[in-house]
């Protein structure tokens, strides 16, 4: 773990620059091209593109910082995390019936998810032949994806009655064998697509960027829940109790769980769990409590 935790030295500052030039390169991805267009002008290849971009970036941006992951809270399940669940989602996209966009052009096998199956297994083996240690995962990070998937499920009953005003939410009478059925799957799904995409930034990358830069974590955890709600001001039209509780407060307890375990493990575990299930919590209180 040691050697993981190296600090940056004037001897390497080029090395510092790139990194936050792909850091930067993610936030541009998520909160101009993402966010800005789907905003204001939606476009049905962007969310792909965004995906694409941003998971080829992360794969680099772990294995240049393969010295300081612990820095970035990435450790050995992230890091399978990360490689595995991100080739999956694209199988999803193909193969099973969740709510998903069939003509998705990350859908195996096109072109852009060759890209990600490429990517993800270069970085597996090269890890594994080159620095198989970060790839030993530990029994303490096992037991903090248990402690995420719980405190994503206790987030998803507790925020599921505000949620359920929003319009999206509304008019919808849910069975409980169609919504339950394929929560599970939607979890591994979602593990893959925006946690994947999303934990890496917030609670990775940009807040170990930030420590190294001498902010306090408390002020580091505000800001990420700050930027990370930012990136969905799309939901705002149609959403907007979403946008103005829901996804704030996601962003806090994913930062607080990151922070505590120092695994985004924990995070990307509540944050899939949550988004599989927020959503039927809502339209069950929506359909038969309001």
């Amino acid at each position: 773990m040691e050697a993981q935790t190296k600090l940056y030295t004037p001897s390497n500052k080029t090395h510092k620059s790139i990194s936050w030039a792909m850091l930067a390169g993610l936030l541009i991805l998520r909160l101009l091209l993402m966010t800005g267009v789907e905003y204001f002008a939606p476009i049905p290849w962007l969310d792909p593109l965004f995906e694409l971009c941003t998971y080829v970036l992360t794969l680099c941006l772990i294995w240049w910082e393969q010295d300081r992951l612990a820095l970035f809270h990435i450790d050995a399940l992230s890091i399978v995390i990360i490689i595995f669940l991100k080739p999956i989602q694209t199988l999803y996209l193909s193969f099973l019936w969740i709510t998903v966009q069939y003509d998705n052009i990350l859908a195996f096998p096109r072109f852009p998810s060759l890209v990600i199956w490429f990517g993800a297994a270069a970085l597996f083996f090269i890890i594994r032949k080159k620095r198989p240690e970060l790839l030993k995962v530990q029994k303490t990070s096992w037991r903090w994806l248990g402690i995420g998937i719980l405190v994503g499920v206790g987030q998803a009953l507790l925020l599921g009655y505000p949620m359920s005003f929003d319009p999206s939410f509304q008019n919808y009478k849910p069975t409980l064998f169609n919504e339950l059925l394929p929560i599970l799957p939607i979890f591994v799904y979602q593990l893959g697509y925006a946690a994947v995409a999303e934990e890496p930034l917030f609670r990775g990358f940009l807040w170990g960027h930030l420590r190294k830069a001498g902010w306090h974590e408390w002020g580091i955890c505000l800001f990420q829940a700050v930027l990370f709600a930012l990136g969905h001001i799309y939901y705002l039209p149609r959403m907007p109790i979403s946008f103005w509780v829901i996804v704030p407060v996601g962003g806090l307890v994913c930062g607080l769980l990151a922070w505590k375990s120092r695994t985004i493990a924990s995070s990307m575990a509540a944050h899939g769990i949550f988004n599989a299930l927020a959503g039927t919590v809502a339209r069950f209180i929506a359909a038969y409590i309001h």
